[in-house]
């Protein structure tokens, strides 16, 4: 599947990779350009910059929602534009946490076929912001604000005039939440978010809704997956149970597209043990 481009408001195209539907925006107003997430193939990531030109605009800021792999491939192709990102960034790319992140992109080029990564570096951010900030684009006005659970860094983007939430990775019709950070830290997450006047969601993977209804549905499901993962697994703490003796008391529980998810899950599940208060599993013996 190559990319796709779709306009989702007057000011905002999401164009979608072919890798995990992932989407990268770009806000365009008044000659002006703000890019989240750009990527994220190399010939993605130029037919975004290219975008840009044909229409006479010019980049202004490059948002980095978060410091996952597959979020930080494009701002090299945008060199001297200002990239933002939320301030654990930093934290989050620094020493074993860089190479793993190399390694990743390595795997992938490799697994790909995709040249030209050899040189890759981890973009560093011009500016940083701890827990909310603003950029001007043009006649928007867009809120970045600390949005942690997903990862510790992750940050959503907010358009308040036409009700436009960049959610990040969360709120998929793909995906279940994936709790790479903090089981605790991602319900009040969601919590906050649905105190917003959202008229469009735009995921970091699967498909943008302007669907009052379906909005609605992807916060309930996401909410609701996340109490009763967080309810079990203290609840089987309580009673002592050790780690598999978790997983099996999580196996039945509902989510969206469990052939997909399921090994998410699990992992969600060994998280939220170990970050509730369980004995992290031992690695096995070589």
């Amino acid at each position: 599947m190559s990319q796709t481009w779709e306009q989702w408001s007057p000011e905002l195209w999401v164009a979608r990779s072919r890798l995990y539907a992932t989407n990268s925006g770009i806000f365009l107003s008044r000659g002006q350009a703000c890019l989240v997430d750009p990527g994220v193939f190399p010939e993605e990531v130029l037919s975004i910059r290219r975008f840009v030109e044909d229409r006479g605009a010019a980049v202004r800021a490059i948002v980095l929602t978060h410091s996952h792999w597959d979020h930080v491939l494009g701002p090299a192709a945008f060199p001297g534009v200002l990239l933002v990102a939320q301030a654990l960034y930093a934290q989050a790319i620094a020493g074993d946490a860089a190479q793993r992140i190399i390694a990743e992109v390595a795997g992938w080029a490799a697994e790909q076929g995709v040249e030209g990564v050899e040189a890759f570096a981890l973009p560093q951010p011009g500016r940083t912001f701890d827990r909310e900030d603003e950029l001007l684009i043009g006649g928007l006005r867009l809120c970045l604000v600390h949005a942690p659970g997903h990862e510790a860094d992750q940050c959503v983007v907010y358009e308040p005039g036409a009700g436009v939430l960049w959610a990040a990775d969360m709120l998929s019709d793909l995906e279940i939440p994936f709790v790479c950070h903090s089981l605790p830290a991602y319900e009040r997450t969601l919590a906050d978010l649905a105190s917003w006047s959202v008229r469009l969601l735009v995921p970091g993977h699967g498909q943008p809704t302007s669907d009052a209804g379906e909005i609605a549905r992807r916060q309930d499901h996401d909410r609701t997956y996340l109490a009763d993962l967080h309810a079990r697994v203290s609840g089987a703490l309580g009673q002592g149970k050790g780690l598999e003796e978790t997983v099996e008391a999580c196996a039945d529980m509902a989510f969206r597209h469990r052939s997909d998810n399921g090994a998410a899950h699990r992992r969600n599940v060994e998280g939220a043990y170990v970050e509730l208060g369980g004995a992290p599993q031992a690695a096995p013996e070589s």
